[in-house]
């Protein structure tokens, strides 16, 4: 697996918000994954139809269920990396499935509500014997990935699209078509063969619907428990920091090699002494019992060679003290190059440099829950009680209430230290305010969230008077102005 093509962030999430991000990545390939679970089903289930009855084609269909999860797992763990998938591929991975693995999975962990959680253990991590069961147990460790209410909302999601097929089919067929009634009547002992026909149609119709979200579910709860379990977070980071880290490493070597190749070499900067040390060895040579030796061949003294190869020394010698020299100068110019940009590097980055300015920063800055989608973090005006009021008077009533909800948390969290992080819901910011701020501010608190749920939710127009709510919470704003002072 290669963990920078990850089409998500690795980071810890909680279970909820894990649940959130399985919604968006199955918009994004809910056709094919409906494509590859609809291949087996429909064929399968028309069979079984023709050749028995409706009833045991729907039945079969609920319980072969696990088996046609698994090609979705397929194309979900390629697609997560950003690799390759299409829908034949993915259809022919349910050949290379154990055998021991869909007979498990089909009676003994049928009706388990953790099959999607754990089937990667089977079909990508491929383990058998004690190491499965150890993964297992290791998976469900510290923390539990909360599969069960995933496994009652897909159901309650599949009740509910049928009945609502069922309620748009009363609205639309006419009266004289008595098979709705049928349906409506709930007795399956009663149904016609057309009644029953449909019935299990639409099940298996909202069956394929729902089991995209089923299986992503599962597959992601998975992959976020060994991300908490093998850092893959950590391990990205360092990764980052390799990639940003290696040409300044770089830079760096090929500096050290120039200061090195500027040391002055004292050994060959002093003159050798040609004379003294043939001295020296002619008179170790002539040492009685020291060598033995036997004159073959006597070399003609030659003056003028000594002169010419000391001559030709000492230049070299000149020669490469100057590029020495010339190389220093170029070293150390690269290392005062380096340390301002060093310096810039950590003044744009608010690094070491600026760290009076970001104290100062850090305190006038609050958190603002991720609820407000209304107002980006760039669209933040500087006024925001003028904001609201020129939103009233565009009928803006979301924005105007989006606009008086961000300046009272910012409010409550300068003034009275009211804790918030950006995942809370309106009513965990609702408890976390009145916990903290003063008692004569509740109503109004409580009626801001309120109006928010009602237009931004409930899609209602409540009878607000925006010039009575815009001056209680400038009264708020004043009163913190007197607080801080």
């Amino acid at each position: 697996m290669e963990l920078n093509r990850l089409c998500f962030q690795a980071r810890p999430r909680s279970a909820y918000e894990v649940f959130d991000l399985t919604i968006l990545l199955t918009k994004q390939h809910f056709l094919k994954l409906f494509c590859i679970y609809t291949c087996f089903v429909v064929p399968l289930f028309i069979a079984l139809a023709l050749a028995y009855n409706w009833v045991l084609a729907g039945i079969v269909i609920w319980w072969l269920k696990p088996l046609f999860e698994r090609p979705l797992l397929d194309y979900l763990s390629k697609v997560v990396f950003n690799q390759t998938a299409s829908i034949g591929t993915s259809i022919k991975s349910i050949v290379s499935l154990s055998i021991k693995d869909i007979l498990l999975g089909l009676t003994f962990f049928r009706l388990s509500p953790n099959r999607s959680f754990l089937a990667p253990v089977d079909q990508l991590e491929r383990l058998s014997g004690e190491r499965k069961s150890k993964r297992r147990t290791l998976l469900f460790a510290s923390t539990q990935p909360k599969q069960t209410l995933w496994l009652l909302f897909c159901v309650h999601f599949e009740l509910i699209l049928l009945f609502s097929i069922f309620t748009l089919m009363a609205a639309l067929v006419p009266e004289s078509i008595t098979v709705v009634d049928e349906l409506f009547s709930f007795d399956s002992g009663f149904m016609s063969t057309q009644a029953e026909m449909i019935y299990y149609s639409l099940y298996v119709l909202s069956v394929a619907l729902v089991a995209p979200f089923f299986v992503c579910g599962g597959f992601l709860a998975y992959l976020h428990r060994r991300i908490e379990l093998e850092g893959w977070d950590i391990e990205l980071k360092f990764k980052n920091i390799k990639a940003r880290v290696t040409p300044m490493l770089s830079a760096f070597v090929i500096s050290c090699i120039c200061w090195f190749a500027s040391v002055e070499n004292t050994a060959m900067a002093n003159e050798l002494d040609v004379a003294q040390i043939k001295q020296q060895v002619d008179a170790l040579y002539n040492e009685e019992g020291v060598i033995e030796k036997k004159t073959t061949w006597a070399a003609e003294e030659k003056e003028s060679d000594v002169d010419f190869d000391s001559d030709f020394l000492s230049a070299l010698a000149d020669v490469l003290l100057n590029l020495g020299q010339f190389a220093a100068y170029i070293f150390w110019f690269l290392v005062a190059a380096l340390a301002l940009w060093l310096a810039y590097y950590l003044y744009m980055q608010r690094g070491f440099f600026a760290g009076i300015k970001i104290s100062k920063e850090k305190k006038d800055t609050a958190v603002i829950p991720t609820l407000f989608a209304d107002i980006t973090k760039d669209d933040i005006p500087s006024d925001l009680i003028a904001a609201a009021k020129q939103a009233v008077k565009n009928n803006n009533w979301r924005l105007a209430l989006a606009y008086l909800l961000h300046f009272t948390l910012t409010w409550a969290q300068h003034t009275h230290q009211v804790r918030l992080h950006r995942s809370m819901t309106e009513g965990e910011c609702e408890r976390a305010m009145l916990a903290k701020v003063p008692n004569h501010s509740h109503e109004l608190v409580q009626s801001l969230f309120n109006y928010w749920i009602q237009v931004a939710w409930a899609h209602q127009t409540p009878s607000i008077n925006f010039e009575q709510l815009i001056g209680s919470v400038e009264r708020l704003g004043r009163m913190g102005e007197q607080h801080e002072s």
